[in-house]
């Protein structure tokens, strides 16, 4: 939810008409109001009552979306062998927990100056590129063989649930909300995230043999499925070959694909509360709704694909990197 709640609060943040006041005098754009010729003036008065405080410039703003993701690329490798060593209930728990201090703060960040509100987004974004990284590490000692594409998809879906969450609430909230309107969006995701943790640190465990909620049955059936893992991962631990990872043509290619997925989607969802609200001129509680759409989309399919997946595997028709090919060609 703290990586998507700025794409809205931003919206509600800054004070559009006066930026587009300010580049019209610049000779730059055109005026707020003719921006999309079908709106009213009564929509357009409407809309003006709940301008923010901050004349942010759209260079600026982009600084601002951006932020997250500069700070998201440099935790990668980080998050997976701080899960490695220290486990990924510690990771995960306290990466989350302060990522929603950060986010508790971040209207007072904002206040401050642009600057300090760009460095809290880009903390936020580094500490939470360390949660994929060690939810796969967790995976790792917890899903059976045939059954991990469809547990790994439900965890990419579940961070989908958060998403659709906060667009809509966020549409209330900025028109509705205490503190001012777009300060208690931040308020309210970062107060569910500390909520979350205390969730996630009672009940989730490292491994299924510490977990004091599994049935025997089941503990048997992921610890023989996984018997050379977790063999393995008694034992001492290999060396990274780095070089041969950085050497490797199928590494690079699963980078490159990810990253014109991720760019396409992540340029989406990042701007898309902006090009409604600038071009198509929508009122806050529609833009909530409408911008939760992708997210829903987003939940559907992981979940779908990783049941295709297993099913395609445990039935043979293709291979595990047959499979993987399939979903990369899609």
């Amino acid at each position: 939810m703290s990586r998507t709640d700025v794409s809205f609060a931003i919206v509600c943040m800054v004070n559009s008409t006066a930026i587009d006041m300010l580049t019209v005098s610049d000779g730059t754009n055109i005026s707020r109001k003719s921006a999309c010729a079908r709106r009213t003036d009564n929509e357009v008065d409407e809309r003006e009552a709940y301008m923010g405080e901050f004349v942010w410039p759209k260079n600026v703003q982009g600084y601002v979306l951006s932020a997250f993701f500069w700070g998201y690329i440099g935790s990668q490798i980080l998050g997976g062998y701080l899960a490695g060593r220290y486990g990924g209930r510690l990771v995960i728990g306290f990466v989350v927990l302060g990522c929603a201090v950060l986010t508790l703060i971040s209207p007072l960040a904002a206040t401050f100056s642009v600057f300090t509100f760009i460095i809290a987004r880009a903390l936020i974004g580094f500490m939470q590129g360390a949660i994929f990284p060690a939810y796969h590490a967790m995976w790792s000692v917890w899903a059976p063989p045939l059954e991990r594409s469809l547990l790994t998809g439900v965890t990419y879906a579940g961070a989908q649930i958060g998403n659709t969450a906060v667009m809509p609430l966020s549409g209330l909230l900025c028109k509705y909300g205490f503190a001012g309107g777009w300060p208690s969006i931040f308020y309210v995701i970062g107060a569910a995230g500390i909520l979350w943790c205390l969730l996630w640190f009672f009940y989730v465990s490292d491994l299924p043999s510490r977990s004091k909620r599994i049935s025997l049955r089941e503990l048997n059936y992921i610890e023989s499925s996984l018997a050379d893992i977790l063999a393995s991962n008694s034992k001492k631990k290999r060396a990274v070959p780095w070089l041969e990872i950085f050497k490797s043509v199928p590494v690079w290619a699963v980078f490159c694909g990810h990253f014109a997925g991720d760019w396409g989607g992540h340029m989406m969802i990042t701007t898309l509360p902006l090009f409604m609200n600038d071009v198509l001129g929508l009122d806050f509680a529609s833009l909530g709704f409408l911008t939760a759409i992708p997210y829903i989309t987003y939940f559907v399919c992981m979940n779908l694909g990783g049941f295709t997946a297993d099913k395609l595997q445990k039935m043979n028709v293709l291979s595990t990197i047959g499979i993987r090919r399939l979903a990369m060609i899609v």
